[in-house]
């Protein structure tokens, strides 16, 4: 069908509504991040032409939440990652509706749920020293790499290096990114520094997350964001309040080819 982005943008909206519902019940902490964190900022809500909503939940919080999720959420919502969906090529979670569709033709036989969604990145633990942090830095972006080796069988753009990742069985990629995961949760909440698997990956200091509490407001409600949220996008964008040219106002599914929606 045609792309209506409100359309779209509503559907996205009720389920950050439910997550937000869900979370607050069971007090587990989360934030806006990204364009979702740029639009509070700057429009109270969505940037007009985004197409999706991202959250930063720490990685132990994501866990408690898909113990709750399905018992406590509206049946119209499904929490979904590597570990629910064996074909899921990506390190992050996402919560979908699961009665709509929002796929790239060119992944169509990825068989996974494909409804309209956000995405959940979670936020890990990453050690003080920073040679180890370098190492564990690098061994998650390798991890995240060979877990998105998934996509690779339905690009033609992908080298001979993918092409091998490719060739990695299903199983030995999950069982590395938990791996990968497990390594980094042993730093528990002492480390002074976070991964972020969102913008590229990012290591930056817990504090700019999980400082003082503060809460902006999307649309008609208000949600909890980074505690320095400018520094955070100041990281991520540079200049945020600049106006944004006219050839770079698009969300990000514009740049996945031609994409299937269903409302």
């Amino acid at each position: 069908m045609e792309m209506d982005l409100k359309s779209i943008q509503k559907v996205q909206y009720r389920i950050l509504c439910e997550t937000d519902r869900i979370c607050r019940k069971h007090d587990i902490p989360y934030f806006l991040g990204q364009g979702t964190l740029l639009g509070a900022v700057k429009y109270k809500g969505f940037i007009p032409w985004d197409d999706d909503i991202d959250v930063l939940i720490p990685h132990d919080a994501l866990k408690r939440l898909m113990k709750v999720f399905p018992e406590e959420a509206d049946p119209e919502y499904f929490l979904t990652n590597y570990r629910v969906e064996k074909h899921m090529p990506l390190s992050w979670s996402k919560i979908r509706a699961v009665n709509t569709l929002s796929r790239p033709k060119r992944y169509k036989d990825i068989p996974i749920n494909w409804g309209i969604c956000i995405d959940l990145f979670p936020v890990y633990p990453i050690c003080n020293l920073s040679l180890i942090r370098r190492a564990e830095e690098f061994l998650f972006r390798s991890a995240n790499k060979i877990i998105m080796a998934e996509f690779t069988e339905y690009e033609e753009e992908h080298g001979r290096f993918e092409r091998f990742l490719e060739k990695i069985p299903l199983w030995l990629r999950h069982r590395i990114l938990s791996g990968v995961e497990h390594l980094l949760a042993l730093h528990g909440n002492k480390s002074k520094y976070v991964l972020l698997p969102c913008k590229g990956i990012k290591v930056i200091r817990r504090s700019m997350i999980f400082g003082e509490p503060a809460k902006l407001l999307f649309e008609d409600r208000e949600f909890p964001v980074p505690s320095d949220y400018d520094g955070y996008l100041t990281l991520n964008f540079g200049d945020y309040m600049a106006p944004l040219p006219a050839d770079r106002q698009k969300g990000h599914d514009f740049k996945m080819g031609e994409i299937e929606w269903r409302l």
